[in-house]
Formats: C-alpha cells, sequence, structure tokens
C-alpha cells in the first residue's frame, strides 16, 4: 500500500460562488412552467423564480380564448404531481375536472384549472418567487461567471445560475400574404374572445364581400367555427342585411388523424385529405396516423363538412400557394392568417454576443433533456421547455417530449445549489 495516500490532506478551499438572486429563473409563466413545475415539486427546494409579463401565472394564452381545445382535457394535466404544496388540489374541483376529462374541453374551463394550479404555485414560491408585469427583453448567459443575466423592460437586472425559456408561441406575419397586410387578422385574435364585437361589426360593414382563412390547421377550423358563430349572430340582430361568406384556402389536401393505419386506408378520402406514408406517419408508439399533427376531434368534423360542402356560409378553395388565390384575396373585405405558430423568445446573449434576437426565423432547438442547442452543442445554463412546435421529423411521434418534464427536472435539480436542510 502506498502510505502517502493515506496521509491527511488539508481541505481545498472552496471556490466562491456567485452570488445570484436564483437558482433557477423561468423565462414566462404561462401553462407550460406552471404544469412543469406542479410536476417536480422538489425543485421548489432551490430558489425558483419565474418572471411572467401578466398579472398572474397560470393560464397564459389560454385565458383569451373562446374555443374548445384540441386535445382532450386529461393530457393537459398528464403529469401533475398531487404532493407537497400541491396535494390540496386533488379536491380542487377546477383542477380535477380537468384532470379527469377525457373529451375536449372549453378553453375557459381549462384557463380556470390552471388559474386555480398558478395560484398555488404562487403560494409555494412565495413573494420573491414571482415577478408579475415583468417582460424580459434579453437573456444573457455567461459561462466564465457561471450566471445568467434577466433584463427587464423597466431597465432592472437580476441574476441567476439557470434560465429555462417558457415564454410560448406567437404568430408572425407571412409572407405570402404581404399584399393584403391591411386587412389581415391573425387567426389567435379572431379566436379571442376579447375581439367579437370587432369582428361582428367587420362581417356587417364586408356587405357581402367574402372573408378568408388563409391555412386549414387546427387554427384555421377554430377560426373558422368562431367566424361562423359571429356570423349567425349578425344575421340574428341584422335580418336582411348582406353577410359575406367564409372561404378557407387551403394549399393541400389536410392530414387527418386516424386510430390506426388499418382505418386510415379504409376511411381516407382522395384529394380530402393527404395519403400516409407507413414509413413517416404512423407513431411507431401507438400505432396512430398523424398522431400531432393530424386534425382531429371538432377540427376533423369541421373540415370534413367543410370538404363536402355541408356548411351553408363557408366554402374550401384550392391554392397550392396564396398568390394563385390572389383575386380572391383581392375581393375578400378580411383575410384571417391561420398559417403556423412560432416560438418566441426574448434576446440571447451566449458570451457576451448575441446569437439570436427575439425576432429571428430561427427555431429554439433544444435536446432531449431540454438544454438549449447552440450549433448542435447542449448549452449548461440554459433550457428551452416546449417553446416550439413539434419539429417536422418527430411530428407524429407521440414518443417525442413525453419524458421531458421528468428528464429536464432531473437536470435542472443536478444542476441548482446546494440545497440546504433546516438545521444543518
Amino acid at each position: 500500500m502506498d502510505l502517502r495516500s493515506a496521509q491527511p490532506v488539508s481541505p481545498r478551499p472552496a471556490m466562491p460562488q456567485p452570488a445570484v438572486d436564483s437558482d433557477i429563473a423561468f423565462i414566462g409563466g404561462g401553462f407550460r412552467t406552471t404544469t412543469f413545475l406542479s410536476s417536480a415539486p422538489a425543485l421548489l427546494r432551490h430558489r425558483v423564480r419565474v418572471y411572467e409579463r401578466g398579472t398572474g401565472v397560470g393560464p397564459g394564452g389560454f385565458a383569451r380564448y373562446g374555443i374548445t381545445t384540441t386535445s382532450i382535457g386529461s393530457r393537459f394535466l398528464k403529469h401533475l404531481d398531487l404532493s407537497g404544496p400541491f396535494a390540496a388540489l386533488a379536491h380542487s374541483p377546477a383542477v380535477m375536472d380537468v384532470a379527469r376529462a377525457e373529451q375536449p374541453v372549453a378553453m375557459p374551463r381549462l384557463a380556470g384549472a390552471l388559474t386555480t394550479l398558478g395560484r398555488t404555485l404562487q403560494g409555494a414560491l412565495g413573494a420573491e418567487g414571482v415577478r408579475l408585469d415583468s417582460t424580459v427583453v434579453a437573456v444573457h448567459a455567461d459561462r466564465a461567471g457561471h450566471r445568467v443575466d434577466v433584463r427587464l423592460a423597466d431597465g432592472s437586472t437580476e441574476t441567476s445560475g439557470h434560465a429555462v425559456l417558457a415564454t410560448g408561441r406567437t404568430e408572425r406575419a407571412h409572407p405570402e400574404l404581404a399584399p393584403w397586410r391591411a386587412k389581415v387578422l391573425l387567426s389567435s385574435t379572431v379566436i379571442a374572445t376579447a375581439h367579437r364585437t370587432e369582428i361582428k361589426d367587420r362581417l356587417l360593414t364586408a356587405n357581402g364581400r367574402p372573408v378568408l382563412v388563409a391555412g386549414s390547421s387546427h387554427s384555421a377550423m377554430s377560426a373558422l367555427r368562431i367566424l361562423l358563430d359571429l356570423r349567425a349572430e349578425v344575421r340574428a340582430e341584422h335580418p336582411g342585411a348582406p353577410l359575406p361568406e367564409v372561404q378557407v384556402v387551403r394549399r393541400g389536401p389536410a392530414r387527418l388523424m386516424h386510430d390506426s393505419a388499418d382505418l386510415a386506408r379504409r376511411d381516407q378520402v382522395p384529394c380530402r385529405e393527404r395519403p400516409f406514408d407507413p414509413a413517416r406517419d404512423i407513431c411507431p408508439s401507438t400505432g396512430i396516423v398523424y398522431r400531432d399533427s393530424g386534425l382531429r376531434h371538432q377540427s376533423r368534423a369541421l373540415y370534413c363538412a367543410l370538404w363536402a360542402g355541408e356548411l351553408p356560409g363557408a366554402a374550401l378553395v384550392d391554392a397550392s400557394v396564396l398568390a394563385d388565390a390572389s383575386n380572391r384575396f383581392d375581393e375578400a373585405a378580411l383575410v384571417v392568417q391561420a398559417l403556423g405558430y412560432h416560438g418566441q423568445a426574448p434576446d440571447l446573449y451566449l458570451d457576451g454576443v448575441l446569437v439570436r434576437p427575439g425576432d429571428s426565423p430561427d427555431r429554439l432547438l433544444a435536446d432531449d433533456d431540454g438544454a438549449l442547442l447552440v450549433s448542435g452543442t447542449a448549452h449548461p445554463l440554459m433550457s428551452v421547455l416546449r417553446v416550439e412546435p413539434t419539429p417536422l421529423d418527430r411530428r407524429d411521434n407521440t414518443a417525442y417530449a413525453s419524458d421531458l418534464y421528468r428528464r429536464l427536472a432531473g437536470r435542472l435539480d443536478r444542476l441548482a445549489a446546494p440545497v440546504t436542510e433546516v438545521g444543518a
């Protein structure tokens, strides 16, 4: 035996840790942050701080919409851990009503559950753990300093050991609609309850000129449903007034979700929907066709009725590129853009260099643990919590990100500063 190995060794002095305001900073306090933290109560042992631009944590944009969810209610709360500060939610009618729902639910119902969940989370985080009415404009990650600076719109800066981007998605002006930008509304505006009166007025003043919906996605079908409902209200309130036809412009046959490949082969209708490729479009976990991207539930039924010509006041128009229907867009009194969402984020600086401005067209990519990918490499100080839509190459695999919450929670727990136990 080498006796030198048994000699007492003077402890190496601990390296001073940078002073930070929090161990983990969540940029955004909506659906993702709320459901993630309520799935991992152990993370609340660390100093967690949530930055939310709104007036409360929980529902985020869901509180604005007057539609029905595209997924069954229980999927939204499937990760909920009813332990620790969230144990009492087992007795919350608002939360459990959604957590047990096996059908799509009205968006206000989901927002109510998330509001209750958010209030519980705020209570667990305490006054120092939440920054409301706080818009983050930039995040600076400094690997040498082992810290992240969170810069707010009011000019202040707070620091953290790690930042999690949970800033949600938004619609951006689509270049194909640039010639008609003056009369374009985003689908998120159309489905928001706050704009119903404004849109009814525009339907009335259209004087019979058509309203066009660009796209045939879930958001397009949601907008179509709202427009048809408001059109019926205008008819009842103004008998005899000319009403616009709602024309949905699709760039190709839609994807319709089928419960299996066998059902898809039996039920698919040529021209109505895009034929599926068994090697590409079948979820390997469930066998479902177009598991994530396919129209389902009410959107599916509405699209099929539209294609069959069974919706009074609505019609389907084909245009492989929107410019092919330029005459229709020229004539339209109103154009609704429903051409997809894009992840939103503040300006991101890595080691002093702006690597992604907030208006960048680049997607925020992350690895399977949620770590931000920079030129294909996981960054140690920043994570992304499902900001972007499902990547196209993973679109119909229901296993995609199914264990993200668990993996991200484990990584954040390891990265955060050690917890000092009471009485230690």
